[in-house]
């Protein structure tokens, strides 16, 4: 395992390097999000974690020479999410338009790597689920691309999607390497060495101040994919190393997003890719909590969901059982959401307290920003001023 530090190393400092060098460029092609409209930031703030981190894991995957003709092919298709990412983050794309590249990314990733959905396991107690032929194939792009909009909705706030693949990715690395998937666990260590680099220019705190920058579609894309193709390697192998059940654990926060998300929308009789202010941390930043509050809440729930899942798997615990319990969690996940607020009071001070927000640029804020907060330089014409998205950075 000594042999996979090196990769994650040369991750972690490429991508360092590769956002430095490219923040001056993405000013330069206008690839900044701007405060406005539905965007609640302060500033305008470059677009190129997502690129960095790719370049990164790149370098990672070329280093690694058990990963084979597999780790190329992820990389083709990690590079076509990014890509259209970028174009995205730029140009802003419809969903329309982001989708069929999800599906087509999906197909690389399953054709060329081999990366099916094979068995769904035993989640009701009544025997294993077995996929085959056209059912395991749309089960597969459908999970992919499930996890690749799971992180952009949960990308919506400095720091969730990044900590949400680190706790995610650490567990599929801890399953690999506890079953000797020496590979799976390199590609893990590979992965989280770039959005360790990438969170430093991210996270909420003073010392990045001047120094921020966002992922963007294709850095939630790329995490999403390299998350979900993980799952896929542990859980379908002839010999799962964990359970089918056992890594929606892992990746138990993002996958309750979604499905409150869709849930909602349905509900409320609007498309699901119809953007809102009802993410989990929109909620949590309205009860007041602040924005350091809420990544508190989502790295603890997070960081707890996936213990759970390992302990569940280490005890030798029924997939039924486990699955019920999944359930239940992610009903109480979501009605935490809602009434977080009235227990907040009760946390003591110092974990509360936040600095004042003029010293840390308002991160997340979700209040309207006056236009007098902080005028946006004038743009040349023709060029954008604004962008409408769903959040900074997410795309729903």
């Amino acid at each position: 395992m000594l042999s996979g530090i090196w990769p994650a190393a040369a991750s972690f400092v490429l991508c360092l390097l590769a956002i430095v060098a490219l923040r001056p460029i993405a000013v330069a092609v206008d690839l900044i999000d701007r405060p406005g409209g539905r965007k609640s930031h302060h500033g305008n703030v470059p677009i190129v974690g997502g690129l960095a981190m790719f370049l990164g894991v790149s370098l990672g995957v070329g280093l690694v020479s058990t990963t084979g003709s597999s780790g190329t092919v992820f990389l083709a298709a990690a590079a076509l999410l990014v890509t259209v990412g970028l174009l995205d983050d730029r140009f802003e794309l419809s969903p329309g338009a982001r989708l069929p590249v999800q599906i087509a990314a999906a197909l690389v990733l399953m054709l060329g790597a081999g990366a099916a959905v094979v068995t769904l396991g035993a989640p009701f107690g009544t025997g294993a689920i077995e996929l085959e032929g056209l059912a395991s194939h749309v089960f597969t792009v459908l999970a992919i691309v499930g996890a690749i909009n799971a992180f952009n909705m949960l990308d919506g706030m400095d720091g969730l999607a990044g900590m949400a693949a680190v706790v995610a990715l650490s567990a599929l690395g801890f399953f690999s390497y506890a079953g000797g998937f020496t590979e799976g666990a390199v590609f893990c260590a590979v992965v989280v060495g770039a959005v360790g680099a990438f969170l430093i220019f991210n996270l909420p705190m003073r010392l990045n101040r001047g120094l921020r920058c966002f992922m963007g579609d294709g850095g939630s894309s790329l995490l999403g994919i390299a998350v979900a193709w993980m799952c896929i390697q542990v859980s379908q192998q002839p010999e799962p190393l964990a359970a089918p059940v056992t890594v929606l654990w892992v990746v138990a926060l993002p996958l309750f997003e979604l499905f409150w998300t869709v849930l909602r929308r349905i509900i409320r009789g609007v498309s699901p890719f119809r953007a809102d202010n009802d993410h989990f941390h929109h909620l949590l930043l309205r009860s007041g909590i602040g924005v350091r509050g809420a990544f508190t809440v989502f790295l603890a729930l997070s960081t707890l969901l996936a213990l759970t899942g390992v302990l569940l798997e280490r005890a030798g615990v029924s997939q039924s059982l486990s699955f019920a319990l999944l359930v239940a969690a992610g009903v109480a996940v979501v009605r935490l959401m809602y009434v977080i607020g009235r227990f907040w009071r009760y946390v003591p001070e110092p974990l509360r307290r936040m600095p004042p927000l003029d010293h840390v640029e308002s991160f997340g804020r979700v209040e309207p920003i006056p236009l007098s907060a902080e005028p946006v330089a004038r743009m040349p014409r023709g060029r954008r001023r604004t962008r409408g998205r769903s959040s900074r950075h997410g795309n729903c």
